[in-house]
């Protein structure tokens, strides 16, 4: 017969919501801030490259990168709560624990 215990390591968990809204702020700085500063870094170029990779840059430009940015937060953010509950959870647990009643 398995084992049925759900085990968390809380710690675990914080390092990867960390790492994860480190992810996001990256991500969300490329989407916001890539496209104007890479094209103006290319305004002192004369080539025919430059035309293709303003057009690509215009590509960029969709509403994938904001949903998923919304999605990575909204993940996060249950996370967190995630979190906090089972730290409250803990809490309440060990205060039973230690008066001794059930």
């Amino acid at each position: 017969m398995a084992n049925q215990d759900i085990k968390l390591n809380i710690i675990e968990l914080q390092a990867v919501l960390s790492s994860l809204k480190a992810s996001i702020q990256e991500f969300d700085s490329y989407t916001k801030n890539f496209r104007s500063s890479t094209r103006g870094q290319l305004k002192s170029f004369n080539s025919d490259f430059v035309e293709e990779m303003d057009a690509l840059l215009d590509n960029m430009n969709d509403d994938s990168n904001t949903k998923l940015l919304e999605n990575l937060h909204a993940i996060h953010q249950a996370g967190e709560i995630l979190v906090t509950k089972m730290k409250e959870t803990d809490e309440k647990i060990g205060q039973v624990i230690r008066s001794g009643s059930k």
